[in-house]
């Protein structure tokens, strides 16, 4: 379903207390190693502008970015889309929410969905390893997209969920057509700094289900934690990836 070639993007949380002191510089070596664009956690305290000019600077689209639920409601929504929009996209991800009580997370997420369609944006949910605790025969990670519209878009990250022990073929055929990114994150039970192709993925059969059977837009790298610098570790993963033939 998806067409071409699927272009490469970096979650810039894994390269947090990098990126920070050095925003342009950060996105410029990130561009270098063949990255296409980033997905945002933050801003770094700069005006919009200011930083869509440096990511236009160093030839990096904007794949989405991590926004939590309370930036999407009320008074806070109008500005955080205009913000994100300026960044050029208007897809913004809840990184996480609180499990415990999960009737009321999906209360509030459908509450903001009207808002977020009439700024012309979309939001979605991107999990851990806690979503995939079983409930009443079902895992929260189900019940969340069982009880949202289909725009609520599944932002699949591969690494927690083949850490949780899900099928991860079957996820992918489940939420086919809500799937527009994926955190590529590596899983490997013996190292927790394992970049990319270094662990228990099976990242070229899971690639190609997707690039075959989902409406998937853009891998997004996400790393965590490091045997070496964080850009060290992010070069690895985009490396590692290109070495697949992606």
């Amino acid at each position: 379903m998806a067409e071409g070639r699927i272009p490469v993007g970096l979650q810039l949380y894994s390269i947090r207390g990098v990126i920070d002191a050095d925003v342009p510089g950060s996105l410029k070596q990130l561009a270098d190693m063949g990255y296409e664009g980033v997905e945002f956690a933050g801003t770094y305290g700069l005006a919009a502008d200011e930083l869509r000019s440096m990511l236009d600077a160093a030839g990096l689209k904007a794949a989405g970015a991590h926004v939590g639920i309370p930036d999407l409601e009320g008074d806070a929504l109008a500005q955080t889309v205009e913000t994100y929009k300026t960044l050029g996209t208007n897809r913004l991800i809840i990184p996480g929410a609180d499990l415990d009580q999960l009737d009321e997370t999906i209360r509030r997420i459908n509450a903001v969905l009207p808002g977020l369609t009439a700024l012309g944006a979309c939001t979605g949910f991107h999990n851990h390893t806690a979503e995939f605790d079983v409930v009443d025969g079902m895992t929260k990670y189900d019940k969340i997209f069982a009880e949202t519209p289909e725009e609520f878009l599944v932002q699949l990250d591969i690494g927690w969920a083949t850490a949780a022990g899900q099928d991860i073929p079957a996820l992918l055929t489940k939420y086919a057509n809500r799937l527009p990114t994926v955190h590529i994150k590596e899983f490997n039970p013996d190292d927790d700094t394992a970049v990319v192709g270094e662990g228990s993925v099976d990242w070229p059969t899971v690639m190609t289900q997707l690039e075959s059977e989902t409406v998937v837009e853009w891998y997004i790298v996400e790393q965590e934690q490091y045997a070496v610098g964080p850009m060290e570790s992010v070069k690895g993963c985009i490396d590692n990836i290109r070495k697949m033939g992606r």
